[in-house]
This record gives C-alpha cells, structure tokens and sequence, in this order.
C-alpha cells in the first residue's frame, strides 16, 4: 500500500514538474513574442514614417516639376520669344528623383513567419494594402527618360552646367533634391538657344514626348497622394 502511494506520489510530482515546466516555458515564449512584437512596431512605425517624409518631398519636388513641364509646353504653343525662364523650364521638365519604399521589416516578417505576432487585424491589413499598393504603383512612381535624353542633348552641356552650378537643386553632400531656387542665368547665347528651341514648335513627336511626361508627372503625384494616406493608416494603428 505505502509502496503504491509512493509510485502515485512520484507520478504526482513528475506531472506537477511537467506541467510547470511547460508552464514556464509558455510564459518564457510569450515574453519573447511580446520583445520581438514591440520590436517589430518600432520598426514597423520607423519604416513607413521614413517612407513618408521621403514621398512628401517628392510630391513637393515633382510638383514643381511638372509645373516646369506645363510652362515648357504653353512656350510651345505660343509666339513667346526664348528667355532664360523658357530654357530652365525645358532643363527642369526633365528632373529626376527616383523613390524606392523601405521594405526590410516587411519582407523579415513574411520571410520568418513573425505576421503572427502581429495581433492587430486593422494593422496587419493596412501594412499589406500599404506594400501591396506600392508594389503594384512602382512602375508608376519613376517616369520615363525620353524627354530627358531628349532636351538635355538639345541644351548646349555648357548652359546645363552653368544651371547646375547657378540654381543647384540638389544638396552637394547627399545628393538630395532642394527644389528649385531663384535663379539667374548669365551669359547665355539666346540667339542661339532659339535656333535650338524654336523647330521644337513644330516637333509632334516631341510634343508628344513631353505631354506624355507631363502625364506621367500626374499619374505619379496621385499615386504619391494615395501612399501617404496608406501610410497614415498604418502609423495610425502602430501608435495606438
């Protein structure tokens, strides 16, 4: 008798030892997930406000451009003569500022299996309408190369080097756009750059070329537009 409740005391202890055993285990796993989730926000939250701040600047930047593109394009369609604000807003037409989403964290938590940790349903399905929206607008947010290939090999490389050293609109160091500062242009031949303009009056390719630019300078400010409301929605939920 004294033998089996010995056995039944052992059993009973061996079962109290696995049962905390699992138990601290449980909590040892959740405490890590609770780390590794509060990490991931961090990160999560560092990501897209970075992704923010950049296309906030770009939709600045490329609002200018684009109203460049538009006085390039009444020049064309008018009697003006060519002056040195013509012939910046056919160089400015053409800038640009190429823009790629961060996608560290997102790609580590779907590459790991840690989308788990992330509890929060709203979240988990702002992030993927937020990568996945960009995935689909990157053809859109880098517009094509022709007018630029175009009109910078129509404007002599010695005026396109005296607008970048007179109206720099790019910061030395780090080679990010500052916009477009006052600017004036000294020495310029305007008797020539209005042989080299005016025959563009009467280019449709051209024309075509640079409406189409002019577009695209469209299409990408609204995709922009649409990625820092994503970006709201998920800096929203990351905060709360």
């Amino acid at each position: 008798m004294r033998s089996r409740r010995k056995v039944v005391g052992e059993f009973v202890l061996i079962v109290v030892g696995v049962f905390a055993a699992l138990m601290l285990e449980t909590m040892m796993s959740e405490r890590h997930d609770g780390e590794l989730r509060a990490e991931y926000l961090l990160r999560i939250e560092a990501d897209i406000a970075t992704d923010k701040r950049a296309i906030e600047h770009r939709i600045e930047f490329f609002t200018g451009v684009q109203q460049f593109s538009q006085d390039f394009l009444d020049w064309l369609h008018s009697d003006a003569p060519v002056d040195q604000s013509v012939v910046l807003a056919a160089f400015y037409a053409a800038e640009l500022w190429p823009y790629a989403p961060g996608m560290s964290t997102y790609q580590d938590l779907q590459s790991t299996g840690n989308f788990r940790l992330i509890d929060n349903i709203d979240l988990r399905t702002d992030l993927f309408n937020y990568h996945g929206k960009a995935d689909a607008s990157r053809p859109g947010w880098n517009p094509s190369n022709d007018y630029r290939k175009i009109i910078r090999g129509i404007i002599p490389s010695d005026v396109q080097a005296q607008i970048r050293d007179a109206c720099p609109t790019t910061d030395v160091e780090d080679l990010v756009p500052t916009g477009f500062p006052p600017c004036d242009l000294h020495g310029i031949d305007l008797e020539l750059m209005t042989t080299l303009f005016d025959p563009l009056r009467d280019n449709a390719v051209f024309q075509g070329i640079l409406t189409y630019r002019h577009s695209e300078l469209g299409v990408m400010l609204r995709l922009f537009r649409q990625q820092v409301i994503f970006a709201d929605n998920v800096l929203d939920h990351v905060r709360d």
